[in-house]
């Protein structure tokens, strides 16, 4: 084990970290004029998928793979025509950890 010390190896530094799933929520609001455009490149966007849609807003929800992705994802949206806002409402966190403490209060 080259470069690895024995602090790092008993405190656990080397461990591998463990996966993370994102799963957050949006409202965009988008000019409704404008609208089969956002559609379209928002199907061209991963991790994206709309749930609700009235007036112009959209509720829509973003699952990535690390944080960064949640802070990405909503910038992106601004980006595109016809966008005036979009706004992050909900994020929760699963990590291999807390999936497994999940299940094992299911049993």
């Amino acid at each position: 084990m080259s470069g690895v010390s024995r602090r790092d190896l008993v405190t656990g530094a080397v461990l591998k970290p463990a996966a993370e799933e994102h799963i957050s929520s949006l409202v965009v609001h988008v000019r409704p004029e404008q609208l089969s455009g956002f559609r379209t490149s928002l199907a061209a966007m991963p991790g994206f998928d709309i749930h609700a849609e009235a007036g112009g807003k959209v509720v829509l929800t973003l699952e990535t793979r690390s944080e960064s992705g949640i802070v990405e994802g909503p910038a992106a949206l601004s980006a595109l025509p016809g966008v005036l806002s979009a706004s992050l409402v909900f994020h929760h966190v699963e990590t291999d950890d807390t999936r497994q403490l999940t299940a094992s209060q299911k049993d």
